[in-house]
């Protein structure tokens, strides 16, 4: 095992402290399941000391100067067909604007990156998209692929938490946490999925992950506190900016009739280019994904509840060219309109659109 320290400053008392506020949240926390267990009258003092000693833990690691620096770990082992895999992990404060990352200039090795925003602010292009990264918001991506995020000229300083990843299991997370929650996710930095983004970190640092195995393990449990954010998130809509929630009603509602982007901005009052800006950001995928995808969807319920033939369903999903919507089809579902309707019953529709998100 080799595990190399990019850049690492001195730990101080308040790093200490912060860490043993840290397990104390633990303990808060079991005290907090004990005394709900019995009807403790009491069981409200644990939650509000769960809650101050994470704040606390916070409020001292930023004001600390607690291992800013980056460790890139190359384990030799790792469990056999180990579905996620720690390439790096690192905590940062950037004030150059010689910062800059290009997912297309970063070789050809497949790689996945969470990175999250502690303060200051940072910038992300992705394809012909640019956010803002401000505190409590993070961006997931992969390498290679069109992105560049940096350092912006009229910031003063970006600090930020990032953990890279391999394994095919992380993009299947990826692509979820962006459908559910948006490219550029919102996260309160109390948020366990963050909270546990900081233990990978302090553990790394202080050399007590030391193997493949636990490596393995650690980063595992990592992703699946993701994927618990993102579940969380998966039926509140309510964040969206409003626009985005009518452009989602009116495809699932108009799909049979909508022409496109500019139909779908002219009926909810907004320009296009703003419409598709923001559906994308919140929604994680671009307008006409999703009303193709609600196309095929539709296309599917009429195959398997009715005898229309191929070209009146693509007539009733929206198309106006049978050759077309089969081929739109097919490159969805992976099988063409006829031949989905022979072997539907090996095939089951959950499984379908999730590979198709």
């Amino acid at each position: 095992m080799r595990c190399v320290n990019g850049r690492s400053s001195r730990i101080n008392l308040l790093t200490h402290l912060s860490v043993i506020l840290y397990y104390l949240h633990f303990i808060a926390y079991y005290l907090l399941v004990h005394a709900l267990q019995n009807h403790c009258i009491f069981a409200y003092i644990p939650l509000q000391f769960q809650y101050l000693a994470w704040r606390y833990t916070i409020l001292l690691y930023r004001e600390s100067d607690f291992s800013f620096g980056s460790y890139g770990c190359h384990f030799l082992e790792y469990p056999p067909n180990s579905p996620v895999q720690l390439h790096s992990i690192g905590l940062m404060k950037v004030i150059s604007p010689s910062f800059i990352w290009n997912g297309l200039k970063r070789g050809s090795n497949k790689m996945f990156i969470f990175q999250y925003t502690l303060s200051g602010q940072g910038m992300i292009r992705m394809e012909d998209q640019t956010y803002s990264l401000k505190a409590g918001q993070a961006f997931l991506v992969e390498v290679p692929s069109d992105h560049e995020y940096y350092f912006p000229q009229d910031s003063d300083h970006w600090e930020f938490l990032y953990i890279a990843l391999h394994g095919d299991h992380v993009g299947d997370c990826w692509s979820f946490v962006k459908q559910t929650m948006g490219v550029i996710p919102t996260i309160e930095a109390d948020a366990p999925v963050i909270r546990y983004l900081f233990r990978i970190y302090q553990e790394i640092a202080k050399k007590r992950i030391t193997d493949g195995f636990q490596a393995a393990g650690t980063t595992y449990q990592f992703i699946t506190e993701l994927y618990r954010e993102a579940k969380i998130k998966q039926a509140n809509v309510g964040h969206w900016p409003v626009c985005v929630r009518l452009a989602v009603q009116l495809i699932e509602s108009d799909y049979q009739t909508l022409a496109g982007l500019e139909d779908l901005a002219n009926q909810v009052s907004v320009s296009k280019y703003h419409l598709a800006r923001l559906f994308h950001q919140h929604t994680g995928t671009t307008v006409v994904q999703y009303l193709t995808k609600i196309r095929v969807k539709k296309a599917v319920a009429l195959l398997l509840e009715s005898n229309y033939t191929i070209e009146k369903i693509a007539e009733l999903v929206g198309y106006n060219n049978g050759k077309y919507f089969t081929k739109i089809f097919k490159e969805l579902v992976g099988l063409s309109p006829g031949r989905y309707k022979k072997n539907y019953d090996m095939i089951t529709v959950d499984h379908l659109f999730s590979e198709t998100n």
